[in-house]
Formats: C-alpha cells, structure tokens, sequence
C-alpha cells in the first residue's frame, strides 16, 4: 500500500495524458515515466510556451516544489520540459510522450527493463510505426532519385569517420542508443552513440551523456566495429547501428533502399583466393552477405550487401578490399 496520496484527479490524469500525447494503451507506463509534479506541471502550461518567471510562480503558488529552479531542470534533464530557442527571454515549453519514451529507455535503462515484455516490445512497435511514418516518405523520396536529405545517410568507414572527429572542434559525448536501449532483448553494446550537439534540447544540453576526447573516441569506435556495428552519420551525430535494433536499418528495409540509404561509398572486393575461412566476416556482417556453406567455406553474396564496410577491416587476411563506388572491381 502506499503511502503517497494522488493529488490528480482521474479527469486531470486524462487532460494530462492527452496534452503529452500519450496513448491510451500506454496510460499506465506513462505514469511511472512522468512524475505527480511533472503532470501537473503539465496540466499548468498547456501546449503553449511559458516564460521561466511566470512557470516558476505557477510552480510556487500551487506548492509544486520548494525550488523551481530545481524542478525545472529536472523535468528538462529528463525530456519532459523542451526550450524555446526563439524566444528573447528563458522560455519553456511541454515535451511529449513519445520523446520523454526514448530518454526514459536510454538514461532510466534499470526501471525500464523491470516493465513486462510484452509492454518493452509493444513499445518499441508503437515508437517504429511513428518513426516510420515520419521519415518513410522521405527515404522512399531518396529512392525515387530525390537528392533528399535523411538523418543517418552515409555509412563511414573508419577512417572517414576519424576525419569527421578530427574535424569537429566542439565536445564529444558518447551517449546510449535509443533503438538498442529501446529494443532491449539482446546482447547489443549499448552505450554507443557519438552525439556531437550540445544545443538546446540536445541530450549533452539536458545533462546526459559520457565526454569523451577525439582519440579515445576513435578507439572506442575500433572497438565497436569489430563487434559488428556500422557506423553511420555525419558530423554531429554517428551512430553505431546494427541490423537487428536500429531505427534507420528497419526503415530501410522496408523501403528497399540498398546502398541509395543509406548511402554507401565503396564497393567491396573479396579476394577468395587469400580468404582462409577463419569466418570472422560470416559473424559480424549484418546481413548475411558473408556466410559459410555446409563444409565451412566461406562466400560473399554481393547482392546482400549494403556497403557497410565493417568486414574490411575485421579481415585478419585483408582478404576483404574497399574500392570507391564508381570504380569496378
């Protein structure tokens, strides 16, 4: 029994619920995802912007906490308030469900998992479903010979991907993927995300995420992709993604963009004749392209490749080449 009595009423539950975009299926969750005080908070401003003087009298005058300035950085720091960068004083503004659910996946990770499966996964199916239905159309778009931009666009190879940090002169953080964190069930590196935007709304702008200095960075990055994970990005954010959990890597599936998103700069040249079959490429490769038959020897299938270029230099042999695109091997 608990101690705690609620202050909400059930009809200001659901107003609340309503103005943070929750479904009705996730009612529950999303109250151990958003706290009393956060929902009352909620309840007070509304979808409208609300300068910091007149939030923190609000905050004050109904006795939300003893130090709004406390409370506000808090629900900020855990996706629940969002700045205004356009306004000429502090403002803020009231997140949604569907932003505070991947922060409360990545940085709340322990009370996430203690959910049930059933709901863990029926959240990652709703949170799939609106991605896609956001940026679907434009990777289609990208497909249909559009020369449009999508997140996520270009697979790196290592030593693109040490050209972009060298060439970034802000901080660097290593942060948890949302998709991993999200996905759950598996046995995926988790706290692999190089996020290099410290802006308002930005994970390192809310407090979270791991500094990190550009050598360590490429070590780490060495590391990941001998488990498996591609890099893919630009600068400001790269992600380490793999083909079970990423968002990117669903969506293009469906739309069938192989080496158009994302985007793949090279062409591997497997040269069968210095291959040992040792199989390293046949574990990693997301995708099947590198596989052994029923006698352990290995094969490339070129048309199940997606140019992610991890098994090239995973290769104890350099069996495995990398020629530009445009070039034949």
């Amino acid at each position: 029994m608990s101690l705690l009595t609620s202050k909400l009423s059930d009809e200001d539950r659901k107003k609340a619920h309503e103005l943070f975009g929750v479904p009705e299926q996730f009612d529950e969750v999303a109250d151990l995802m958003v706290h009393e005080e956060e929902w009352q908070v909620i309840l007070l401003m509304g979808k409208e912007p609300m300068t910091e003087k007149e939030l923190r009298k609000l905050m004050e005058k109904n006795r939300l906490a003893a130090s709004p300035y406390v409370l506000i950085n808090r629900m900020y720091s855990r996706n629940v308030l969002n700045k205004v960068t356009d306004a000429d004083e502090p403002t803020w503004k009231i997140s949604d469900f569907y932003s505070r659910y991947s922060y409360y996946a990545q940085f709340e990770y322990y009370e996430f998992g203690c959910l049930p499966r059933e709901l863990i996964e029926a959240l990652y199916d709703w949170q799939t479903e609106i991605y896609q239905s956001i940026y679907l159309p434009q990777v289609k778009a990208k497909v249909a010979g559009e020369g449009i931009y999508v997140h996520n666009q270009t697979y790196l190879t290592l030593e693109e991907f040490d050209k972009i940090i060298d060439g970034h002169h802000g901080s660097i953080h290593l942060v948890p993927c949302n998709c991993k964190s999200q996905k759950y069930f598996h046995d995926r590196k988790l706290n692999v995300c190089v996020n290099m935007n410290d802006g308002p709304n930005s994970a390192v702008d809310r407090g979270m995420g791991e500094p990190i200095s550009p050598e360590d960075m490429k070590k780490k990055v060495r590391e990941f992709n001998a488990s498996g994970l591609m890099q893919n990005g630009e600068d400001g954010f790269i992600c380490n993604c793999d083909g079970l959990c990423c968002f990117p890597m669903q969506m293009a599936y469906k739309a069938g963009s192989r080496l158009i998103y994302p985007e793949s700069n090279w062409k591997i040249d497997w040269h069968e004749d210095e291959c040992v079959n040792c199989g390293k490429c046949t574990k990693i490769c997301n995708f099947g392209a590198f596989y052994k038959d029923d006698n352990r020897k290995v094969h490339y299938d070129v048309d199940k490749c997606w140019g992610c270029t991890i098994c090239a230099p995973n290769c104890p042999k350099h069996a495995i080449h990398l020629l530009p695109r445009e070039q034949k091997a």
